[in-house]
């Protein structure tokens, strides 16, 4: 039952997380800016204006990777890429001087990733739309959001690579984190970014990325879980090579499901049956930078 607390616990988190970052009238909900927060620049050229809007000339410019402050968020907005997005007012620092100006949302990254010289500069690059087709083979439209992730040193983009997530629900909140290479091969840093929702029964979907000690940026695996406290849960996980159980240059993933049954424990709690309990292994090829499944079998 620790799993199902667990859940129920994540649930509660991110209703509250998402009700502070939506923005009722804007598609701008999965940043989540707020005043005083520093992020990147994640447009490649992105112009900064003296008013929040488009009829004068810009007043500066600058480039993916350089770092800005929030300092409030209008209420003006624009329509540009697929995407309806506020003004944000900035301040930023210059040839030593300090500034300040308006930004449209879609040239500002997700929350900042940085590594030493290195910054990771995550952000949504477009919406479009797309037909979802479902098992039963009807089909329907929907849109999709196109993230791009940027390694920029130095100033410049070094690499670079993308992915794509409907625009739903689990798509309300972003939460980025670096970590070490984990013992991969010619891995420097493993990046993920999850994509989650603001109540039970939304997935927080997870999409890894690994820095290559030759300045590739390439994909790695995804992830996914999802639950509804004493209803069920899914539950997906890695284990890296330097992680507990790990097996050199691979990458094995976890997944465990269960949902309640119709019977309760002696304090009045559900009990949970197990309907899958299953493991695979991805090999990694640290000279390629590419993975390959070879194997699953059932716990």
């Amino acid at each position: 039952m620790k799993t199902m607390f667990f859940f129920c616990f994540v649930c509660i988190l991110s209703f509250l997380t998402c009700t502070v970052f939506a923005q009722e009238e804007t598609d701008g909900r999965t940043w989540g800016l707020f005043a005083d927060q520093s992020r990147y620049v994640y447009g490649d050229t992105a112009f900064v204006r003296a008013s929040a809007d488009t009829k004068q000339a810009p007043i500066d410019t600058l480039y993916t990777g350089d770092e800005i402050a929030i300092t409030a968020i209008t209420d003006k907005v624009l329509s540009l890429k697929g995407m309806k997005l506020p003004w944000i007012k900035i301040k930023y620092k210059k040839e030593g001087q300090d500034k300040e100006g308006f930004l449209w949302q879609g040239v500002i990254s997700l929350a900042p990733m940085r590594r030493g010289e290195l910054k990771l500069v995550a952000g949504m690059e477009r919406r479009m739309d797309t037909i979802l087709v479902y098992d039963d083979g009807s089909k329907n439209p929907g849109k999709q959001f196109l993230v791009k992730v940027k390694a920029v040193e130095g100033g410049k983009v070094a690499a670079t690579n993308s992915f794509r997530m409907m625009d739903d629900e689990a798509a309300n909140f972003a939460e980025p984190k670096v970590m070490s290479g984990l013992g991969l091969s010619n891995v420097q840093y493993i990046m993920v970014i999850s994509f989650g929702g603001e109540a039970c029964g939304i997935p927080t979907n997870y999409h890894y990325f690994a820095w290559l000690n030759d300045r590739r940026l390439v994909a790695l695996p995804e992830r996914m879980c999802v639950g509804d406290a004493g209803a069920f849960y899914h539950d997906e996980s890695f284990i890296f090579p330097v992680e507990k159980g790990g097996e050199p240059d691979t990458i094995i993933w976890h997944v465990e499901e269960e949902e309640a049954t119709d019977k309760d424990d002696k304090d009045g709690n559900p009990i949970m049956k197990t309907n899958i309990k299953e493991s695979s292994k991805y090999a990694w090829d640290g000279v390629n930078g590419t993975f390959k499944k070879v194997g699953k079998w059932r716990s």
